[in-house]
């Protein structure tokens, strides 16, 4: 196993990124100790992050991983997985139903499938380009679980009625991205290089349905990471299902967005990450962010 990387931040007493196998590490978690997961692991595209394994392989040890899982999150707590689909021998095999499946035979309970809409990705030429992906939110306690509501509220469009809520409205109704939230490389590439109505002045998501654009190469948050979350998906996850000071778990933390975003937000993170080379990407995040 390789040596574990210890970052003790300065707001808080100790948080952790540990190099190391996700699973081998995860048993010697204590049960009941982890408050909110958010994950999104690697989906069998023969990525540099990836180990040398059959599908099969993969498969059992995410399943195993789901199970240790249930076995580490408080009663009351979720779990957020991305997970993609992934094309075998010239087949497309759908991942969030077959993690849908292990999630169901430990108990979890599905509440949302979130489908997470971008522009930017591979084209491709023997079938349509792929331009999603799913977050999989589960709870251990499918009728008490944390979820904050107002702290993810979005303005109605007819704000100004009198009939809207003054707290803005439920963002499971639809979900709107604004040119605004934008940095300025982002707002440079959604004009620039985006094919569809560039003359509109935010998308509309309805009810699942979000649009964030993936992390590109003109980002100002990119790493050395190929696949990585946008810091804005994150915060709305986190915001929408912890408070301060709750414990985030990442089991593939890759780059660190989502502990960047736990920190940003007041919480407590631990990551686990197999690649040593990532782990130092997310430290040298770390100590520049917490200066």
């Amino acid at each position: 196993m390789m040596v574990e990387i210890l970052t003790k931040f300065s707001k808080w007493k100790e948080d952790y990124i540990i190099n190391a196998d996700t699973n081998s590490s995860l048993r010697k978690f204590e049960d009941w100790s982890i408050d909110l997961t958010i994950t999104s692991p690697p989906y069998y595209l023969g990525k540099d992050y990836e180990w040398d394994h059959t599908f099969e392989q993969y498969l059992e040890y995410h399943k195993e991983c789901i199970k240790l899982l249930y076995k580490k999150t408080k009663d009351c707590w979720a779990v957020y997985r991305n997970v993609a689909q992934t094309p075998i021998d010239w087949e497309i095999f759908p991942l969030w139903a077959i993690f849908y499946n292990y999630f169901k035979e430990v108990w979890f309970h599905l509440k949302n499938r979130i489908i997470w809409h971008f522009e930017w990705w591979i084209n491709t030429k023997n079938r349509l380009s792929w331009r999603y992906e799913n977050i999989l939110w589960f709870v251990k306690d499918k009728n008490n679980y944390k979820f904050n509501l107002d702290d993810i509220r979005v303005p109605s469009k007819w704000q100004s009625d009198k009939r809207c809520n003054p707290k803005w409205k439920n963002p499971t109704d639809v979900w709107e991205f604004y040119l605004k939230d934008l940095n300025d490389d982002e707002k440079k590439f959604f004009f620039d290089e985006l094919i569809h109505d560039k003359t509109r002045e935010h998308a509309d998501l309805s009810d699942n349905f979000w649009f964030f654009d993936r992390v590109v190469n003109v980002s100002k948050e990119k790493t050395e990471h190929p696949c990585q979350f946008p810091e804005k998906m994150i915060d709305r996850l986190i915001k929408s299902s912890s408070d301060e000071w709750d414990l985030v778990f990442d089991p593939f933390f890759g780059s660190w967005t989502v502990g960047k975003k736990a920190v940003e937000l007041w919480r407590h993170f631990i990551g686990i990450d197999r690649s040593t080379k990532y782990c130092e990407i997310a430290k040298n995040r770390i100590e520049s962010f917490t200066k």
